[in-house]
């Protein structure tokens, strides 16, 4: 065991007695209904990828035989799984059959699904949604804002948790982010500004102070670059695994030790925290699990974020009437 002190948070995801947890991030589809002009991805359900594969799991490889992968790796396991993409609810039929596959496990705590909220619920009828939480992305050159919020709305009333709004923070959606924000907390639900660093966005100073004042200190450093995470220690290569369509897999960021999910056994995780191998870190799901952070309390780190977020937001309430009483 290396010498640093062990935190809550692997405490929650890797007790000294209990059973671990493992959280799976699968980018599992770049098939998305939406062609937002910031997003570098295909797109097209049947994008020729590397070794035949297509842009979409369920065509690369039949239902039944992810769900038995699944079953296989992770009995042992209590699991959190990331669904992202891509827009994963646009194969209603294979999702609806995946996540209430998942849900039925007693060792699934924690589904989170990243989607631009297009669907109804309604489409969805039959899902179980006890154990799944949205982060649900607000694209206002692909959609209607009334219609978005009529959509997050039905999504409330249908039962499903929301844990945060996405708000992609390009030239046109910074004028409006305050007012959004407003309209989305009378909701109750958080609006999260998500900077475009990875896409070379660049900011005015005032817009970098809006961000500064909404995000937790340490979010904002990552997500701005302020820090580079290379060489400190993080949790995630020992607790996660990345994976994507055509079944790739690697123990967090380590892709040096990556396999097929579709393996005899998964690629073996690090046994402790390492170091970051990159300059750069900007996805909550990685930088939330670095050594000190300590903020991944549950196995829902979207849950864990989401009321950071909350708290950033009253704090920064109290401050402003502070101010205005001054």
């Amino acid at each position: 065991m290396k010498d640093f002190q062990i935190t809550q948070t692997m405490d929650v995801w890797r007790p000294k007695s209990g059973t671990p947890a493992v959280l799976v991030r699968w980018l599992m589809t770049e098939w998305c209904n939406y062609r937002c002009p910031y997003c570098p991805q295909t797109h097209d359900r049947r994008a020729p990828k590397d070794g035949g594969m297509t842009a979409h799991a369920f065509d690369n490889f039949p239902l039944e035989r992810w769900l038995d992968a699944f079953d296989r790796h992770f009995n042992n396991s209590r699991l959190s799984l990331v669904l992202t993409g891509g827009e994963p609810m646009v194969d209603r039929k294979n999702m609806l059959a995946f996540l209430n596959h998942m849900s039925s496990k007693a060792r699934v705590e924690c589904i989170r699904i990243d989607t631009n909220a297009w669907w109804k619920p309604e489409q969805f009828a039959d899902l179980d949604t006890s154990k799944i939480i949205l982060m649900c992305t607000f694209h206002p050159s692909q959609i209607d804002e009334e219609l978005f919020i009529q959509r997050i709305e039905s999504f409330l009333r249908a039962g499903f948790k929301i844990g945060m709004i996405n708000y992609v923070m390009n030239v046109s959606n910074i004028q409006t982010f305050k007012e959004r924000s407003k309209r989305f907390a009378d909701l109750g639900v958080i609006l999260h500004p998500n900077p475009l660093w990875g896409q070379g966005g660049s900011y005015a100073p005032a817009d970098l102070a809006l961000m500064r004042a909404v995000l937790p200190e340490h979010d904002y450093n990552l997500r701005s670059g302020r820090e580079n995470p290379k060489g400190k220690l993080c949790n995630f290569p020992a607790i996660a695994y990345e994976m994507n369509y055509t079944g790739w897999i690697a123990p967090g960021c380590l892709y040096d030790r990556s396999g097929s999910f579709f393996a005899e056994s998964l690629p073996a995780a690090s046994a402790d925290a390492a170091p970051c191998p990159f300059e750069s870190c900007v996805c909550l799901d990685k930088y939330s699990f670095m050594v000190g952070t300590d903020r991944n309390v549950s196995t829902n780190p979207l849950h864990e974020y989401s009321k950071a977020l909350w708290k950033q937001r009253e704090e920064l309430s109290r401050a402003d009437l502070q101010t205005s009483r001054a």
